[in-house]
């Protein structure tokens, strides 16, 4: 009885909200893709595109129920893109934009990359760097040497690792690049996405800058 009740009241709550375009299994389906991938960002894809448009109709209501399992549902309106942060990720309510959102199940390779690829971003913006189409175009040993001066912290050593690192960034959106021959060798390209500076907020860069600096 309780069960349809509550599939009673998530049949109104869409019908509300998205004026009956998404029926419960639509909505489960974006739910699971959430809770798999982590994040959607429009601009990635055609059918990604899709998905995030869908996502806004029911935002409300996405954070309300994602909410009752402790998670946190994060939408960047700016990069037009939506992030669920696991219990514990995003702190509590005065550390959610902190570090410490970055910490939880995520390797010190991965932390301190994408803190790398933070400042660069943030240098680009501010006319250090040439930003195209709102992405930064640069090496992975430019990353390698931004990596040692700001944060004293070394890429894996082998381009297997350092491969492996670099799919896990473009998973989070945080960069592209093409897999060639080059792939995982210092010589090889990147992209640093606009979605870089909604996953490394402000305070969370200036915590790490001063974490080094002690």
């Amino acid at each position: 009885m309780q069960l349809q009740s509550l599939h009673h009241w998530l049949e109104q709550r869409l019908a509300d909200e998205s004026g009956g375009a998404l029926q419960p299994g639509r909505f489960a389906e974006l739910c699971g893709r959430l809770l798999a991938a982590g994040v959607v960002w429009r601009e990635h894809s055609r059918p990604e595109a899709a998905l995030y448009d869908e996502l806004v109709r029911v935002e409300a209501l996405l954070r309300e129920w994602f909410a009752c399992m402790g998670f946190v549902l994060i939408h960047d309106l700016d990069a037009r893109l939506f992030r669920l942060y696991p219990p514990g990720e995003a702190g509590g309510a005065d550390e959610e934009d902190g570090v410490k959102r970055l910490r939880a199940r995520l390797s010190r390779d991965f932390v301190a990359s994408a803190l790398a690829l933070r400042f660069l971003y943030t240098e680009a913006l501010t006319g250090r760097r040439a930003l195209v189409d709102e992405r930064l175009a640069l090496s992975l040993e430019e990353l390698s040497q931004t990596l040692v001066t700001l944060l004293a912290h070394r890429l894996p050593s082998s381009a297997t690792e350092r491969l492996n690192l670099l799919r896990e960034l473009r998973k989070q959106r945080l960069l592209h690049f093409v897999e060639d021959e080059s792939a995982g060798q210092m010589e090889m390209g990147l992209a640093v996405l606009r979605p870089v500076l909604s996953f490394v907020s402000d305070e969370a860069l200036e915590d790490a800058l001063r974490q080094v600096a002690r």
